[in-house]
């Protein structure tokens, strides 16, 4: 199976490591599932949605917001950096898996099956092991690009009724220089950053939700796009235009 969990995970450190500080990581989850990901993403036939915090939780297609002036363009992300000054804001590029099948469009397979993988027995039973948690019954996703001066800034991801039990990224960017920026960083009651985690390639992290943390803004002179498949283990699915 593409897909299949590496026998070599440490889940047991990674499961103590987890009940101890609330976070954690697995690193060389697929190995060459990874690299399959990486590609899927990459794929000149992918669909992005440009995703930046509005009111209606509605995300514009790339190619739509990219046809736009070039001022009109500058504007949009400008009032998105305002806002993030003292508000929650993001920029960055998604496409959600469940919502996209549902849709019926025309995504590269792999990253459907993706989304069947994670809502398997093998998958569903792994997460139960690392958490200690039985109530995980779903797993959404969705696919994340971030170019440079893309960020999401601090949050929680504590949304009421969703039923999200724990956050996840499994990064599939194949090299990442930390001072590209795209760190997720997770902060404590003091507003200081308690630990990073930098976007290793076939790496996933976990963290309970609710916990504060954010993505720093990709550098303009970023080598590459940060990539990564992102979701939360949940109770159950999503309702209908539920996040």
């Amino acid at each position: 199976m593409t897909f299949a969990l590496s026998p070599d995970l440490d889940v047991t450190a990674a499961a103590a490591r987890l009940a101890a500080t609330g976070r954690t990581r697995l690193h060389g989850i697929f190995g060459q599932g990874s690299a399959t990901i990486q590609a899927a993403m990459t794929d000149p036939t992918m669909l992005w949605n440009r995703a930046i915090r509005n009111p209606y939780n509605a995300d514009v297609p790339v190619a739509v917001f990219e046809n736009e002036p070039p001022e009109e363009q500058a504007r949009l992300i400008g009032m998105a950096y305002a806002e993030a000054t003292r508000d929650f804001q993001f920029i960055f590029d998604r496409l959600r898996l469940g919502q996209a099948r549902a849709m019926g469009l025309a995504v590269p397979q792999a990253l459907y099956d993706l989304h069947a993988v994670f809502n398997g027995a093998a998958w569903l039973d792994f997460a139960r092991r690392l958490t200690g948690d039985d109530r995980i019954a779903y797993v959404d996703a969705q696919a994340t690009r971030y170019l440079p001066g893309h960020f999401l800034n601090g949050h929680t991801d504590e949304h009421e009724g969703a039923g999200r039990l724990y956050a996840y990224v499994l990064n599939v960017s194949p090299e990442w220089s930390a001072d590209w920026g795209g760190l997720l960083m997770f902060t404590d009651p003091d507003g200081q950053v308690a630990e990073t985690f930098a976007p290793q390639f076939d790496t996933l992290n976990v963290f309970k939700v609710p916990a504060w943390h954010s993505v720093s803004m990709i550098a303009p002179y970023a080598g590459a796009p940060r990539l990564s498949i992102t979701g939360w283990w949940r109770i159950n699915p999503p309702e209908a235009g539920q996040p």
